[in-house]
């Protein structure tokens, strides 16, 4: 496994009460092996399916490998960014196609008709950096048709079988669907075949060879889109809609089509945020029921560490549409191994026992999930019950939550000396935070936002628009938007914040959540700087009528159901098209700054973090003093743990502070604040310093202003605080 860390297998976890749970099987076939592609051809004749990945098959079942070709390593990758399995020269035999990024050539390598002689290696073409590539029926002849991925071209290849070889033939397309991201599938039901991209669709012309795609720019998406990106009917409304993720980032998301008379709508909608790195999305039926799933997972090291959530656990789900709530249910069907889902996997029926199993190649290794949803039922019961965090970790006791540095490894507690161990230690805390505050709830409660507008008015600099959001079934939230003087059409070109409130009422000429009362103003203030904000009420304070005796069952804390709504806040936010999805952060005063940091470890989409308030670890409170934090507003399974043994207390804030990493945190912590002990934050900063030095991150992502006053985020800790938002959302 070279060192890496084994948490837990979960298969199927979900919420109970679902019917026909998937369930898979974790079989390593290479651990070692670092290529980023795969196929499943049967090399030896013995009609079962091998496994060709990059230098190398696999023979099955005992996959023993056998040399197929020498792959050039660039830059530390293999030169290999897809298998996919074709027979280019007509022979019978399956050959497979290699497109690549880094060399920026396509190759197709050729099967031999001895099993154990190397496959030969034929270029053909170097048209420019590719992220990946896949087979489609382009032009509507019955056969596949080679679909690059080109960030700095776009053209596909019209592939034909010609003298024991085969005639490659290059077809142009509209420049406009040149970066990341690409999908196909009949967008305006003509029965033809078009393609999408994150900056919109080109329409098939009845001639797809010689004719011209006619483009058409109807929506604007995330600039780092998946490959592929799917077009199919998501809700049997009997029109194409798209799901696509972002492919370097956080998020799984579905554009739903409409009609407004005869113009064609979008309307974006959020699948889930909770993991980042879903590179490669595919469609297919894993339980037979006759629909189709979502398929993804995240991919490991993409870039190298550098991208937000890539030491986090690995993980793999599977998704499917809710008609009546218009949700998707989230299935995990293995996290927190050495199985990941990189450029080209491959949904195949593996072994040959009539349902669809996963191969998953990637830098972690690889390996296959065999499909045992119809012949195993209880198996892992126990697993699914002791997952804790909603990706299915399960939750780990530490003996001091303020000492970070350290992770729990079955019984024995080792030091964090890596990144990928950060990784694991940080799903625990989440794990953990999820013990206390309540699950946070899954892709099937994140209802579509039917943002409301109740009223509109001219603020000093900015529109003000009160509005209300759904956030889940049978509860809206009411909040503040605030859209900035001279918005233009321009897409993705304006910083955001989720501006969260102190714990006063609404004042009765302005509402103090937007931070104008008192000399917290940063709501009012961002958005004269060009921010678009978004003011969530907290529930049960303000307009907001929560009671979480009743209405609140879901949710065991109020901490929980604060985190919820604002990550349905930031989807409010991300569906504005003016706002730049890699230029989100959160900022909070008092109850507003513990929750922008709670929040912003579940929700990665956050960039940076301003706290205005102090905290001290839960572990140093002595006598009542925790009691502040036990009410139903809060998190009250505090109060039954601190009154048995404080140190049971799953999660402590130096850890909060160290989970935000490599993120920019900013942190106003007053040194006469009755509420908190300033010492406490300076030690949570120590600590977490580690993890940010050990993740890279320049010593201007944590900061630490301790002014000379009381509970209150002063004028003279704001101002530089709104100028270090400008350098780390630039």
């Amino acid at each position: 496994m070279r060192g890496l860390m084994l948490i837990a297998v979960v298969c199927g976890w979900a919420t109970t009460g679902w019917a026909a749970d998937l369930q898979f099987q974790l079989h390593a076939v290479d651990p070692e092996h670092t290529n980023s592609a795969a196929a499943a051809i049967d090399v030896d004749r013995d009609g079962r399916l091998d496994i060709v990945s990059g230098g190398w098959w696999y023979r099955a079942p005992d996959w023993k490998r056998t040399f197929v070709r020498d792959v050039e390593v660039i830059r530390g990758r293999f030169d290999d960014y897809s298998n996919l399995p074709l027979d280019v020269n007509g022979d019978g035999r399956l050959d497979y196609i290699s497109a690549n990024y880094r060399s920026s050539r396509i190759y197709w390598i050729e099967q031999p008709a001895d099993p154990a002689a190397p496959w030969t290696t034929r270029l053909v073409a170097e048209p420019g950096r590719t992220e990946t590539a896949r087979l489609v029926d382009l032009n509507g002849d019955g056969r596949l048709d080679l679909l690059p991925n080109g960030t700095d071209f776009s053209a596909w290849w019209e592939i034909v079988p010609k003298n024991g070889g085969a005639e490659w033939v290059r077809h142009e397309l509209p420049k406009e669907l040149t970066g990341h991201g690409v999908g196909w599938g009949d967008v305006n039901g003509d029965g033809r075949g078009d393609l999408v991209c994150p900056k919109g669709w080109a329409e098939a012309p009845m001639d797809r060879v010689g004719g011209e795609w006619k483009w058409h720019p109807e929506f604007r998406l995330h600039r780092d889109g998946s490959v592929p990106m799917l077009v199919f009917d998501v809700d049997a409304d009997g029109d194409a809609d798209l799901v696509w993720s972002r492919a370097h980032h956080t998020g799984l998301f579905w554009l739903e089509q409409g009609r407004h008379g005869e113009k064609r709508t979008w309307t974006q909608h959020v699948i889930d945020t909770a993991w980042s790195q879903p590179h490669t999305l595919e469609l297919a039926d894993l339980d037979g029921d006759g629909r189709p799933e979502v398929v993804t997972g995240k991919r490991y090291m993409a870039h190298d560490g550098k991208d937000v959530g890539e030491w986090d656990p690995l993980v793999i789900c599977a998704y499917s549409f809710l008609p009546t709530s218009k949700t998707w249910r989230r299935q995990v069907l293995v996290s927190g191994t050495d199985a990941g889902w990189d450029l080209d996997p491959k949904i195949v029926d593996l072994d040959a026992d009539g349902d669809l199993d996963l191969v998953c190649p990637g830098r972690s290794g690889l390996y296959w999930l065999e499909n045992v949803t119809n012949s195993i039922k209880d198996g892992l019961k126990g697993l699914r019950e002791a997952a804790v965090d909603d990706l299915g970790i399960v939750a780990a006791s530490y003996p001091d939550h303020r000492k970070i540095m350290n992770q729990q490894v079955g019984s024995e507690l080792k030091p964090v000396l890596t990144p990928r161990d950060w990784g694991v230690r940080r799903s625990h805390l989440r794990a953990n935070m999820q013990l206390v505050m309540g699950r946070l709830p899954d892709p099937s409660r994140r209802v579509p936002l039917d943002v409301q507008t109740v009223s509109e008015e001219q603020g000093d600099g900015y529109r003000r628009r009160k509005i209300t959001f759904a956030s889940e079934p049978g509860d809206r939230v009411p909040a503040w938007l605030l859209l900035p003087n001279g918005m233009t059409d321009k897409p993705q070109s304006m910083p955001a914040m989720l501006c969260l409130h102190q714990t006063t009422k609404l004042g009765k000429d302005e509402p103090a959540n937007l931070g104008i009362t008192s000399n917290r103003q940063y709501g009012h203030e961002l958005a004269q700087r060009g921010y678009v904000c978004i003011v969530p009420d907290y529930p049960s304070f303000g307009e907001y009528e929560y009671d979480f005796k009743t209405k609140g069952s879901h949710y065991p804390s109020g901490s929980m159901k604060a985190i919820w709504n604002n990550l349905r806040a930031v989807d409010v936010l991300e569906s504005i098209p003016q706002v730049d999805p890699d230029r989100m952060g959160v900022i909070g005063h008092s109850l507003g700054g513990h929750n922008a940091m709670f929040t912003a470890v579940f929700d990665l989409r956050l960039n940076a973090i301003v706290s205005s308030c102090g905290f001290t670890p839960f572990h140093d409170y002595y006598g009542g003093k925790v009691a502040g934090w036990t009410s139903d507003r809060y998190m009250p399974r505090i109060r039954d743990v601190y009154h048995n043994n404080a140190d049971e207390i799953p999660f402590d804030f130096p850890e909060i502070v160290a989970a935000l990493a490599p993120r920019a945190f900013f942190s106003n912590s007053p040194l006469h604040d009755a509420n908190f002990d300033n010492d406490g934050v300076r030690r949570a900063f120590a600590e977490a310093k580690q993890v940010y030095d050990l993740l890279g991150a320049p010593a201007e992502k944590l900061r630490l202003e301790t002014p000379d006053s009381a509970h209150d985020f002063p004028p003279e800790v704001r101002m530089p605080a709104y100028e270090w938002l400008e350098k780390q959302l630039k």
